[in-house]
């Protein structure tokens, strides 16, 4: 059985002064003791030792201590695996960039504008890769790099910057400690409070708790007064009968404390299958196109989930729309009973494109939506199946577009749900016939080599856009005048 992890947001209210003061003190202390552990790890100081040099430090307890080592050993770890990616990235855009250069028939101010970039992508590359080479990891600001900059202009005072870097508390879970030893979720008389282990100590050497008020958060509809969506807080007082391990972390931010709690629950065995049909759906920069399909690959019905506002919506907007259009596709899939299958896309900066795009790019966050889908499918006990994306788009235009009245968008789709099944997309007869010369050389090639070349005669013939190829499909393949 695999598991999924979920963290749900909840709020601690009406802390008092005194309880404030120490929570600000433990998180002075903690993140310290985290900036000084960074440090001696990169020096190439043992885990095993600093945790009992932290702990005697800054009079931590040996948990708390580890907590510290582990928080910080995770920054650099996850600093070493974004440095490999920002190396790769830079190289293949640099490889790209000299790719094009050969074009003999690029205009002299196109040719010094893509030498300029060239040189930056491969200072950037080659910055990277001494990087690796050595063993190091680039500069980490704690506080975050814009508050520090905003610091040195003089546009926070040091106080507030001080509050950027020291603004966090961290335990992790132990199921033999009945969840979480440090921070700890417990309820009384029907209310939910959080118990902290101080680091002020009674007479037997024993931390001194304090309970503060938690609000687990529990949306309620406004119209019915039941539950949207998932209820988050009965999954996590399960998980407290049951003593679970969870972990919690309190972050502070415009002077409230928020707490992030973790926890691990069992996947659904999936009810809703691809037994009967299967949705496949393509993202787009405002949606998710939607195409179902039989078992056996024909065509039932398409329709598209339209948002525009993802375009240009504020990115807390947007994380919602993303959701509200997850919530729609998986309604979608149970009311027709099947399975969703979607592209197994890799989220690599590794292209230069037009401003344009880049912002469009930038702004709608295809990992979110496809992760927000594929957590949601887990969650619902729906089976989801990731495929390659290669020529779904230009398969579902040439192929299947006329042929079912649909966009590019849906004809992409109805390749992906497909794909779920292994059906194979032979080129029809009528594109072989039509734009292919010698029949039997273009016969030996595989799957991927054929709908390439159908690809690069048609693009000669109509151009880049699919609207171009669908108005003159005809007069293309000589059907009409």
């Amino acid at each position: 059985m695999k598991i999924v992890k979920i963290t749900i947001q909840a709020v601690l209210f009406n802390v008092s002064h005194e309880y404030e003061e120490t929570l600000n003190n433990m998180m002075l202390i903690f993140c310290t003791a985290i900036r000084y552990s960074f440090k001696r790890l990169l020096e190439g100081q043992r885990k095993g030792d600093l945790e009992k040099d932290v702990a005697s430090k800054y009079k931590l307890s040996i948990r708390q201590a580890k907590d510290a080592v582990e928080s910080a050993r995770q920054t650099i770890q996850s600093q070493k695996e974004l440095l490999k990616l920002n190396y790769n990235n830079y190289d293949k855009k640099a490889k790209r960039i000299e790719k094009e250069l050969k074009n003999e028939k690029l205009s002299e101010k196109k040719q010094n504008a893509l030498i300029k970039k060239l040189e930056k992508r491969k200072r950037k590359s080659y910055y990277y890769q001494k990087l690796i080479e050595n063993n190091q990891i680039p500069p980490v600001t704690f506080g975050t790099k814009k508050m520090f900059i905003r610091r040195c202009k003089g546009l926070i005072t040091n106080e507030e910057w001080k509050n950027c870097r020291n603004n966090r508390l961290y335990s992790r879970g132990d199921k033999t400690k009945k969840g979480n030893p440090n921070l700890r979720i417990i309820i009384k008389n029907k209310m939910s409070y959080l118990e902290i282990s101080t680091l002020q100590k009674t007479e037997t050497n024993r931390a001194i708790k304090i309970q503060i008020p938690i609000y687990l958060p529990q949306k309620l509809s406004k119209k019915t007064g039941k539950i949207n969506g998932n209820n988050y807080r009965e999954m996590f007082l399960n998980i407290l009968e049951t003593n679970e391990a969870y972990q919690v972390e309190i972050i502070k931010r415009n002077n409230k404390y928020y707490v992030h709690i973790t926890f691990d629950i069992k996947e659904k065995i999936p009810i809703y299958t691809n037994e009967h049909g299967v949705i496949g759906i393509d993202t787009n920069p405002d949606g998710f196109a939607l195409t179902c399909i039989d078992n056996k690959g024909n065509h039932k019905w398409h329709k598209q989930l339209k948002q525009p506002e993802l375009l240009y919506a504020r990115s807390n907007r947007r994380k919602n729309l993303c959701g509200e259009l997850v919530k729609q596709a998986i309604e979608i899939a149970k009311t027709n009973n099947t399975g969703i299958t979607i592209e197994n896309l890799k989220f690599e900066d590794d292209k230069d494109v037009q401003r344009k795009f880049a912002r469009i790019k930038h702004q709608f966050i295809y990992r979110t939506l496809l992760t927000m889908l594929e957590s949601a499918c887990k969650k619902e006990g729906i089976e989801i199946i990731k495929v390659k994306p290669q020529f779904t788009s230009k398969i579902g235009l040439y192929k299947y577009c006329h042929q079912y009245g649909m966009d590019v968008h849906n004809g992409a789709a109805m390749v992906i749900g497909r794909r779920s099944y292994r059906l194979k997309e032979k080129v029809p007869k009528l594109l072989k016939n039509k734009l292919i010369d010698n029949i039997e050389e273009f016969n030996k090639k595989n799957e991927w080599s054929k709908w390439s070349k159908i690809n690069n005669i048609i693009k000669r013939k109509v151009g880049e856009k699919p609207d171009s190829w669908i108005k003159n499909r005809k007069q293309t393949l000589g059907l009409a005048s």
